[in-house]
């Protein structure tokens, strides 16, 4: 900031600069603000974002297990046989794959516990077979549900299956 004096020895101010400068600190300190306000803001999201780009990752990761997956049949009765099939031959790790990707490996562990108590692996087996040669079936889209109802019983069953990509897996047995 420039001063002047007057002969009397008093200093001026040349309030032409000292305007100038608090514009200049005035203009600074709302920069400031807006970009201290730009990075809040931006926190959730850009957190948005990342939760976007994960969702996205995951998809395409389950997309290519499924374009790469062979299990399963082209119509739901031909999974329900395949599955059935596989049980009789007593081999619970090939069922386990034609039921959805992310309920698998459930699906194993239940069916590897089953097969340790013969007489309800046995009755789930008859169930099954029960299943496939009396549900009324009904297909919409890509999801299709077989119910039944056991002899003797009064609440009936379902099974839910569903197209993904070209194949048909279980989804609720």
């Amino acid at each position: 900031m420039e001063t002047s004096s007057d002969p009397a020895g008093v200093k001026k101010i040349n309030w032409r600069q000292f305007g100038k400068h608090w514009i200049v600190v005035f203009i600074l300190a709302i920069l400031a603000a807006f970009v201290i306000w730009g990075m809040l803001q931006a926190g959730p999201w850009l957190k948005r974002l990342q939760d976007w780009r994960a969702a996205r990752a995951l998809q395409s990761q389950l997309e290519e297990l499924y374009r790469n997956d062979k299990y399963g049949g082209t119509t739901p009765e031909e999974t329900f046989d395949m599955f059935i099939t596989a049980l009789e031959k007593g081999d619970v790790e090939l069922a386990s794959k034609y039921f959805v990707i992310d309920k698998q490996e459930n699906w194993r562990q239940s069916l590897a516990a089953i097969k340790s108590q013969p007489a309800i692996y046995d009755e789930m087996l008859a169930e099954m077979k029960f299943a496939r040669d009396n549900a009324r079936n009904r297909t919409e889209g890509s999801f299709a549900w077989f119910s039944y109802t056991m002899p003797g019983e009064k609440i009936g069953e379902q099974l839910v299956f569903e197209k993904i990509f070209s194949r048909w897996k279980i989804n609720v047995l």
